[in-house]
């Protein structure tokens, strides 16, 4: 079956849309009763509207979908989303997020990333806890391009808004199963509870371990397992006529063994000659991750007599991350680096939204921020390194951001068909550092508190014009200005030549088409963009002088250009059978990097850093009732993702081959409250690369995908 799907594909690609459409409709689909598809709201403008209705380029994912793709995790969800890529993917500290081929992490407490990840409205704050649970999460929505207009100055390739699910006022509970191997064990219980007629509450509780995948032969132990606990507490008040008050805390930590890459090839130190499998290392460092992510949120919502919404935000987030890894990639004790953050932040929105008229609606609001960073990360030389054992590169460092932006965003409408979109979004950030560097390997430089403060103020302008040419059909078009603010390379360096970097901007032109056809059974839509950005912030790993290792550089790279054609298509096929399928055609370059490899070499053309040209997610659903109260369900997936670099210099040493999996799900439901079913993920074992880099010492390394994995889930929901 899994041949059969990769030679559909890749001799169809896109046309087996037009297969399915056209052929099949005549034939197996829309000539019987068909039930239509579900309908999605989504909240990607402020307000609950149809999916169909809003002229934004979104990937939805709803529960259903998310239990289905076993994804209990954002990370998780990758392959379903052919404009987004996590990067190294190997360790959720990590926070690596891509879209449409811009995109990077917040490698250092002085910079940001461009994606931002939303809670039920609070920004979670750093790339080290965008990697959050899903198992209480009804939508997870995927806002692709520049959001700034509503999401804000960190909103640069796109946005992520994670919906979970509120109490109710009925009692609810549910525990879900789930065994694998490599000894993968997870279970989770959640309860709601009406504790009077006005007062609901909702608790979940979540545990997952797995054993490591990958083999230290140095250390005789697996690494690369999952050691995660989630517990989530909710309340919900709505004593007070019109209002509905939320309130909420969230609590998530992973401890697990890990490293950040493996060795490739013979370095200084020759780690690889005893470890060339994939899959495998011979590391003497004792590695490991640790985040720990707490939360509490105040969502009031209040609605006046003529049907205004008054919504206030709190959130404060409560983020620490550490890890500890080799650098060496070899048994010898050459060196390792110990990477930490600490993350507090308070938030606070306030906005008013409209009402729906026949001639405008509109949403604006107030929106600051308050977010304090430190670190006091460090390397550390061992015995053998020469010519100075035992030393070390400490650089602690404290940041604060404050940030106040006010927003204005609506629609006009000029008629029933023709209809304007516009906002604004003004921006004032104060950005400071406290930065210090205590070197005692000769490698570093030693700086002592070096103190700078830079102050930002930006419009963040957005006008669409869109057309409603059926009621199931809406051309859009849109041009939408982002930013991205300046910051520090507040990281082990050789040199303050960088240190500072100047902010990026960018305008996004976009052509899009959201259609249905055939009673809502067939949904089709399409999007057109060209991104331009200016004065590129590019993080990268440049070679020494002498040409014995690398170090780091964090500049302005100049322009940019990403453009391409996005397709996601839902259908459903027969009474019992279902499809969805979505591709990414994107390129994704530099028009001009002067000197980006140093003086006189030039990476003008050269791809950005994990931005594929062409990825694509197919998958299909088949549900039939076999006996009464009993439903038979299979759901099989397939995705694709374009050969890719991992650095901007574009060379064989971080080229990553093309790559593709098969996940598959068979499950029976009885009498709605059992869930039992059969799950594997990456079902042909493919083993492949997902990064490469070369280290501080020159040691060629990598990241392979997770090998095959498989289990029994069980869920059981009591009403």
């Amino acid at each position: 079956m899994c041949i059969t799907i990769k030679k559909i594909l890749s001799s169809a690609n896109l046309g087996w849309t037009g297969v399915v459409v056209g052929s099949l409709s005549s034939t197996l689909v829309w000539s019987q009763p068909t039930p239509a598809l579900e309908e999605v709201v989504v909240t990607a403008q402020m307000r609950e509207e149809q999916v169909q209705n809003t002229p934004l380029a979104i990937g939805i994912y709803n529960k259903a979908t998310l239990e289905q793709l076993g994804a209990n995790s954002l990370t998780s969800l990758e392959t379903a989303i052919p404009s987004l890529n996590f990067g190294s993917g190997d360790r959720s500290s990590r926070g690596e997020i891509t879209i449409r081929g811009v995109g990077d992490y917040a490698r250092n407490i002085g910079t940001n990333a461009r994606v931002a990840v939303y809670i039920d409205g609070v920004l979670v704050g750093r790339s080290r806890s965008f990697d959050q649970a899903l198992q209480d999460a009804v939508r997870v929505e995927v806002l692709r391009g520049p959001q700034g207009t509503l999401a804000g100055t960190n909103a640069l390739a796109g946005s992520i808004n994670i919906i979970t699910q509120q109490p109710e006022d009925t009692f609810k509970a549910g525990l879900n199963v789930n065994a694998g191997n490599f000894d993968f064990s997870s279970l989770t219980g959640s309860v709601n509870i009406p504790l009077t007629d006005n007062l609901f509450t909702s608790l979940l509780l979540s545990t997952t371990e797995q054993d490591g995948y990958i083999y230290n032969q140095t250390l005789d132990q697996y690494i690369q397992g999952v050691n995660r606990d989630t517990a989530k507490l909710k309340l919900r008040y709505l004593g007070v006529e019109r209002l509905t008050l939320d309130l909420g805390f969230d609590y998530l930590k992973d401890d697990k063994d890990a490293t950040n890459s493996e060795a490739l090839g013979n370095g200084l130190f020759n780690g690889f000659t005893l470890a060339p499998q994939p899959l495998s290392v011979a590391h003497n460092a004792e590695e490991y991750e640790r985040r720990e992510l707490k939360g509490a949120t105040i969502n009031a919502v209040y609605e006046t007599s003529d049907s205004f919404q008054w919504t206030s935000i709190t959130g404060l987030r409560d983020n620490a991350f550490s890890e500890l890894s080799e650098e060496d990639y070899s048994p010898l004790d050459v060196a390792i680096s110990k990477m930490d953050e600490k993350n507090d932040q308070l938030s606070q929105e306030v906005r008013l939204t409209s009402p729906k008229s026949e001639s405008f609606d509109y949403v604006l609001g107030l929106y600051l921020l308050d977010q304090n960073i430190s670190t006091n990360r460090q390397a550390i030389t061992g015995a053998v390194f020469r010519p100075k054992p035992n030393t070390s590169t400490k650089t602690p460092a404290t940041a604060g951001v404050e940030s106040a932006s006010f927003y204005l965003h609506g629609n006009y409408y000029f008629n029933s068909r023709w209809s304007l979109t516009a906002g604004t979004r003004y921006i004032n950030e104060t950005k400071d550092i406290d930065y210090s560097s205590i070197d005692t390997t000769g490698l570093s430089i030693n700086v002592d508190h070096l103190r700078d403060q830079q102050t930002f103020n930006e419009w963040l302008p957005k006008l669409g014009l869109n057309f409603q040419y059926t009621s199931d059909v809406l051309f859009y078009s849109s041009v939408a200005r982002g930013y991205k603010s300046g910051g520090w390379n507040a990281d082990f360096l050789s040199t303050l030549e960088n240190f500072q970097f100047d902010p990026e901007y960018a305008v996004n032109y976009e052509l899009g088409v959201k259609s249905a056809f055939f009673d809502q059974r067939l949904t089709l839509n399409a999007s057109v963009f060209h991104a331009r950005f200016d004065d590129y912030q590019v993080f990268q790993f440049v070679p020494t002088q002498t040409g014995s290792g690398t170090i780091l550089s964090l500049t302005n790279a100049g322009e940019v250009t990403s453009q391409g054609v996005e397709l996601d298509m839902s259908a459903q096929l027969t009474k019992h059978l279902a499809m969805s399928f979505s591709t990414a055609l994107t390129k994704a370059r530099f028009d001009e990097f002067k000197n980006g490899g140093g003086i006189g070499i030039d990476y003008d053309h050269n791809y950005l850093p994990y931005a594929p040209e062409n990825n694509y997610f197919v998958a299909l659903d088949y549900s039939r009732s076999i006996v009464k109260r009993a439903e038979l369900y299979v759901h099989l997936d397939y995705s694709y993702t374009d050969d890719y670099f991992s650095n901007p210099n574009n060379t064989d040493a971080n080229a990553i081959p093309s790559r593709d999996i098969v996940n598959a799900r068979l499950g029976l439901t009885l009498d709605v409250d059992w869930d039992i079913s059969l799950w594997v993920k990456n079902l042909t074992d493919e083993v492949d690369l997902r990064q490469k880099s070369v280290s501080f010492f020159g040691v060629p390394r990598g990241v392979y995908t997770s090998p095959r994995t498989y289990g029994l889930e069980v869920r059981y929901s009591f009403n």
